[in-house]
C-alpha cells in the first residue's frame, strides 16, 4: 500500500497513545488515540495484514525521574501490567485486543505475521527489564532474540527463544514486512551493561526455517551497528542480496560502511567503504 505506520507518545499525555497512518503521498490520512494507563514508552511498532501491533510494557513515565532533571524520566515499573495490543489496521480503537505478557521489554521487532489459526507471530529482541536503576540500560538478563505467540482468544501471550545469546537491532529483507519470512540479521551485545551497547561485536544470521545460525565477529575494536537489507532487484526471492551497515573503528575513530552477501555472512565483507570520521552508532 506504501502507507508508513507508526505509534507515539507525548510525556505529558499519560493516558493516551496514538496510531498514526502517513499514505504514499506523504499525507497523515488517519489518527487514532488509544487508551493506555500509567504513560508508556513505547519505543517499536509493528504490523500483520490486519493489526497494528502496539508494545504496552512496564517502562513508564517517572515523576521521581522528572523532578531529578533526567532528560528521559521513564523508569521500569512493576506495577504496569505488561500486554500487546492486536489494534485493526482499519476501523475503530474500541475493537483492540489487548493480550497479557510476562514483565519484559522491546526496542526493536523482526517482524509480525498472522498465522492460519488467527493468532499472530512477533520476532523481536526482548529484556528481562529496562532502566530498572537508571536511565542507562539494560538490566537484568541480557537480550536474546524471541519468538512470541499471541493468541487473541485466550487473550494471552507466549514466549519461546530461538537464540538466547545477546543481541539486538534485528532486520529483515523489508518486502517481507508483515508476512511470513524466513531470514532476519542482528547484531550481537555485551553479555554485561555497558554504556550505550559500545563493545567488540558480531553479525548474526538466522535461518528460521532451518534453525541454522550464522555470525561474522568483526574484530578487536571495530563496533558493528544495525545493518540494512538491500535486495540485488525487485524480483529476486527472499534474503537474495546485501547487508550494508556502518562498522566503527574505536582505534583510530574512524567508521567503515560494510557490504556483506545477506547469505554469506561468514565469508566477511566483499566490499566497503571507508570514512576517515566516527559515526556515533545509530540507525
Amino acid at each position: 500500500t506504501g502507507e508508513w505506520h507508526a505509534i507515539t507518545y507525548k510525556s505529558e499525555e499519560q493516558n493516551t497513545l496514538w496510531h498514526i497512518v502517513i499514505n504514499k503521498d506523504g499525507e497523515v490520512v488517519s489518527e487514532r488515540a488509544i487508551a493506555v494507563k500509567d504513560g508508556p514508552s513505547v519505543h517499536e511498532c509493528s504490523i500483520t495484514e490486519h493489526y497494528v501491533i502496539v508494545f504496552d510494557l512496564p517502562v513508564t513515565i517517572s515523576l521521581a525521574a522528572l523532578v531529578q532533571g533526567f532528560n528521559f524520566p521513564y523508569r521500569w515499573n512493576q506495577n504496569h501490567q505488561a500486554r500487546i495490543g492486536l489494534l485493526p489496521r482499519h476501523g475503530s480503537v474500541d475493537h483492540i485486543i489487548w493480550c497479557e505478557i510476562d514483565p519484559c521489554y522491546v526496542f526493536h521487532a523482526a517482524n509480525s505475521f498472522e498465522n492460519a489459526d488467527g493468532s499472530v507471530t512477533i520476532d523481536c529482541c526482548a529484556y528481562e527489564s529496562m532502566f530498572a536503576h537508571g536511565s542507562d540500560g539494560p538490566n537484568g538478563v541480557p537480550c536474546g532474540f524471541e519468538r512470541w505467540h499471541v493468541d487473541p482468544v485466550a487473550r494471552k501471550v507466549s514466549r519461546t527463544s530461538i537464540d538466547r545469546s545477546p543481541q539486538e537491532f534485528p532486520r529483515i529483507d523489508e518486502r517481507c514486512f508483515g508476512q511470513p519470512y524466513r531470514h532476519a540479521w542482528v547484531v550481537s551485545q555485551p553479555g554485561e551493561t555497558v554504556s550505550n551497547f559500545v563493545a567488540d561485536n558480531a553479525l548474526y544470521h538466522h535461518d528460521l526455517k532451518t534453525g541454522e545460525k550464522r555470525s561474522y565477529r568483526f574484530g578487536d575494536g571495530l563496533v558493528g551497528g544495525e545493518f540494512v537489507f538491500v535486495p540485488r532487484s525487485d524480483q529476486v526471492s527472499e534474503a537474495e542480496g546485501w547487508l550494508m551497515g556502518l562498522v566503527i573503528d574505536a582505534s583510530d575513530q574512524a567508521t567503515q560502511l560494510q557490504f556483506f552477501d545477506a547469505l554469506n555472512i561468514e565469508q566477511g565483507p566483499v566490499g566497503a567503504v571507508h570514512i576517515p570520521h566516527r559515526i556515533p552508532p545509530g540507525f
